[in-house]
Formats: C-alpha cells, structure tokens, sequence
C-alpha cells in the first residue's frame, strides 16, 4: 500500500501522522519540557506501525464477520460509557457554545450573538439536539464515531485496509480528544462524507428521482452545519455531475435553496445578530479575504482531475487541511507562535475535520510501473 507509486496513500498516511504528532507536541508540553521530542517519538512509531502492517498482514479479501462488528459495537458502548466520568474541565469552547445554543433555543431566546459565540449553522445543533434532550448533548461525537466504523467496514476491501485504517483511527490522539472534550467536528466531517457513500450507491447523474430529490435536501441541510460543508459538496458535484452538468446544477440549486431556509427563520428573528454575529460573521473570520476570491479556481480545477471516489475522499482532505493551515499560518504572523499553538489561540483541533478524509482515502490500488494508478473501468467517471 506504500510503494513509491501510491502517492494517495503516502500523502494520506503523512497528513494524518502529522496531525497526531501535533496534538502530542501541544499536549506533552504541558507536562513540562523534557516531552519536547514526544512528536518525533510519535511519528517514528507510527511509521514502524505502518510498515509492519503493510508488510505482515496479507492483501486477502475481506470476510467479515458478525465478530467484527460487535466489538465495534462493544468498543463504542464502553466509550459511551467513560464519558459519564469525564470533567467538565475539559470541554473545549465548542460544547459549551453548543449547550447554550440549544438551551437558549428551547427557552425561545435568539441563540446567536451570545457569550459563547456559538459559530455553527442551525442544523449542526439541531443534529445534537436528540442527545441534547437525552441528557448530553456530547453523544453526538459517538455516534459520529460509529458511524465512521461502519463507513469503514462498508468500504473496505482487503484485511490490510481493514487493520491500516483501524490502526490509524486507535493511534491518532485526535479520536481519543475529540471524545474527551464533546466535540462534534469528526462528526460533522462523518456525517457528510456518509452522504458522499450514499450517493455512490442511490444517484444516477442521468436521472432525477426520489434518491436525486432525497439526497439534494440532505445536502442542503448538511450545508447548514459549517461552511467548510460547502468546499465538500462543491467537490462532489464536480465529481459525480461532470458528464451532467444540468442535473448538477438542479441538485445544487435545491441544496442551495434548503441551506437558504434553514437559515431564513434565524434571519428574520433577529436580522441584525444573526448578520454581525452570527455563523457567517464568525466562520469567515478565521481566513484572509483573498482565499474567498482563488478557491472556487482551484477547487473547479480539482474537482475536475478527479478521476474516482478515492481521489474525491483524499482531495477533499488535502483540500480541509490546507485551510486550516492557511488559518494557522495566519494566526501565528498575528499573535506570534507562542500564543498560537501553545496558548491555543488557534485551535489546532480543526485539522480533525481532515482525519476522515484521509483514513478512508486509504486503498490498495493497483500501480503501473510507467502508467501510475490504474483505473479499474467500474469505478471510473
């Protein structure tokens, strides 16, 4: 899986490993300084994790049993389980703001513009608002959880897919945090890209059905959640509609029009808020102006070398990660590295919203030796 010719994978295993050894770096440190070389430790044991795993573990189709799954769905009990036990203390500022959204929400307050600064669209709370209302609201990242195990298991081929991505998903100190402080990002991240494998199953770009009509609403209401949702479908429609671009354009326009209503309320309870303090005034903060103007280029030109549902996945990764990079880059020329990573003046955890990505873009695909990737005729567009 990691010859010189699986770049896909090369890259994703890289973008991944650097993720984790960052959260080790940031986190060590707080133990004191002697854990100063705790990323280099970090990346050196994954990369030897990698190899014997590439190296030991046969590429032998897949046969799963009912085993496989219920450890899954064991794991995730426990897990459920532990954060009961879990302090307060440490929720990062996401849940709180999402706890006040949906209190203030229930109470018939305006949830936008308040302390918190809640910078979600509507339907991100909306989504917790059943594990809201069954008591903690942080359950959302659980389920998010299992349902990226169950996004693995569907998409996996091989038992050295299977155990590479399994291995990654335990060895990243981004799923251990994101459980720990009632984040919601993997989720959020999980819950699109379920509708990325759904599509590949239900829609036919020549056809406008119920699955065509069912999955533009779900979109749009995926819209509704951040506006890094938009880059996401904005890749997905490149890639699925380039031999229609008609239909592409019918399915975003009912994307766009469910976004657009689900914010409508919101905007005519209290325009003024919602316009100077709302999501978009919040989400758009975080990167320089020009980036708004040169990314539809680039995202059109991507999204147009896409050549299957792997390099879609891992696009969209890259594409994730450079962001966030672009905000950080921005925010320590602001405040200097020191209050930027260390003192969390940028919050490094927006670089999950890559992991899934990149985990599942993992494959083992056939490499010519002149040629590069080889494109089986089944999955080309």
């Amino acid at each position: 899986m990691f010859t010189k010719k699986h770049f896909i994978n090369n890259f994703s295993a890289a973008f991944l490993l650097f993720i984790g050894a960052l959260f080790v770096f940031k986190y060590s440190l707080r133990y004191g300084s002697v854990f100063i070389l705790s990323p280099f430790l970090y990346l050196a044991v994954g990369g030897l994790l990698l190899y014997f795993v590439d190296k030991k573990v046969k590429s032998q189709k897949n046969d799963f049993s009912k085993g496989y799954l219920l450890s899954i769905i064991g794991a995730i009990a426990v897990t459920a389980l532990l954060l009961v036990f879990i302090p307060q203390s440490t929720r990062v500022g996401r849940f709180p703001a999402m706890l006040e959204w949906l209190s203030n929400f229930q109470q018939g307050i305006f949830p936008y513009g308040t302390k918190a600064n809640p910078s979600g669209f509507p339907f991100l709370f909306f989504l917790a608002s059943p594990f809201y209302l069954l008591g903690d609201a942080g359950y959302l990242e659980v389920f998010g959880l299992f349902l990226f195990l169950m996004l693995l298991l569907k998409s996996v081929k091989t038992k050295k897919e299977y155990w590479m991505k399994i291995l990654l998903l335990l060895f990243l100190p981004t799923t251990f945090y994101e459980l720990a402080v009632r984040s919601e990002l993997l989720a959020n991240t999980v819950l699109v890209i379920s509708l990325f494998f759904l599509a590949e199953q239900k829609l036919n770009e020549n056809e406008k059905n119920i699955s065509f009509i069912a999955l533009a609403l779900l979109f749009g209401f995926f819209l509704s959640t951040r506006l890094i949702a938009f880059l996401w479908l904005a890749m997905f429609l490149l890639f699925f509609f380039r031999n229609n671009f008609k239909n592409g354009i019918i399915f975003l326009a009912i994307s766009l029009s469910v976004f657009l209503l689900s914010l409508l309320p919101f905007y005519l309870w209290n325009a003024e808020i919602f316009l100077s303090k709302g999501p978009f005034a919040v989400q758009t903060i975080y990167l320089p102006k020009w980036i708004y103007f040169t990314l539809p280029f680039f995202v059109l030109y991507i999204g147009w070398m896409i050549a299957d549902f792997q390099e879609l996945l891992f696009a969209s990764g890259v594409l994730t990660f450079l962001l966030v990079s672009i905000s950080f880059i921005v925010a320590i020329c602001d405040v200097g590295m020191g209050e930027a990573f260390l003192n969390s003046r940028f919050d490094i955890s927006y670089y999950i919203l890559s992991v899934p990505f990149f985990i599942l873009a993992l494959k083992e695909y056939k490499v010519d030796w002149f040629l590069g990737k080889v494109y089986p005729n089944e999955i080309q567009r």
